[in-house]
């Protein structure tokens, strides 16, 4: 599928990578498909969560199983049902960054992540169970230690 990127340009995007959220993300209830883009680079992995329908909204995405030690996302029965999972062991996990003019000041959304089944290709943001989790979790001092 062709997407149009609000980054990137056109970009040829595989069915497998296409995920519908019926409720949108908070703030963009009205946009239900996404495509999950994944870019390689020298140092990093770059991944973008693309609105399928238009350039925007387009968000930058980490998994925070890669940012995170220890990250233990505890996930409502509610929501499991909702994605069609027994547990969390089946999904995928994406945190929203906010990326300021100072790179250096890039955050995540750890209390409310994109969580996907990607056997269904169906997907939900939730806010976690877990108490101890910031909606602003600064990225670089992370790493620093």
């Amino acid at each position: 599928m062709l997407v149009n990127t609000a980054v990137l340009g056109p970009v040829e995007v595989s069915m497998d990578h296409i995920f519908h959220l019926p409720e949108g993300l908070y703030g963009f209830e009205r946009k239900g498909d996404y495509a999950l883009i994944t870019k390689e680079d020298e140092d990093v992995t770059l991944r973008w969560f693309q609105s399928v329908d238009s350039s925007v909204p387009c968000f930058v995405v980490f998994d925070p199983f890669e940012i995170v030690e220890g990250f233990d996302p505890i996930v409502e029965p509610s929501d499991l049902q909702y994605l069609g999972c027994k547990d969390a062991s089946d999904l995928m996990f994406l945190v929203i960054a906010v990326v300021p003019e100072d790179i250096g000041g890039i955050t995540v959304n750890l209390k409310s992540p994109i969580v996907i089944n990607t056997r269904e290709k169906r997907a939900r943001q939730v806010i976690l169970a877990n108490r101890d989790y910031p909606i602003r979790f600064p990225l670089f001092l992370q790493q620093e230690q």
